[in-house]
């Protein structure tokens, strides 16, 4: 349990604040344009209307594997991986460090049931 009292999210039996998935936003890059806040359907960014541009406040929130805001972002200003990986090999990584598939597994059987 966490301090409020609510379970920790899980992604796929692990806890989601050991994985080390979510968008960083080039400031300078950045043209304001507020896509990535309003596509996002995890609330994991929000809009700073003084500065105009999106800031991360809930990295947790983010899906892993998820790049919506990236893929869509016109001035390319969403990264998910540091400089000369990729967002694919990074996922890959974190799948293979914690062992998910035997879990995601487990999920699709009990759905089946």
């Amino acid at each position: 349990m966490t301090e409020s009292g609510m379970k920790p999210a899980l992604w796929h039996g692990v806890p989601r604040s050991k994985i080390d998935w979510h968008p960083t936003v080039n400031d300078e890059k950045c043209i304001g344009c507020g896509l990535c806040f309003l596509t996002c359907g995890k609330g994991v960014y929000q809009f700073d209307w003084d500065r105009k541009k999106s800031v991360v406040i809930h990295p947790e929130s983010c899906v892993v594997g998820c790049q919506t805001c990236a893929n869509l972002c016109p001035a390319e200003a969403i990264a998910f991986a540091e400089e000369g990986d990729t967002p694919q090999k990074k996922a890959q990584r974190i799948v293979k460090k914690y062992k998910v598939l035997p879990s995601a597994k487990k999920e699709l059987e009990l759905m089946q049931s």
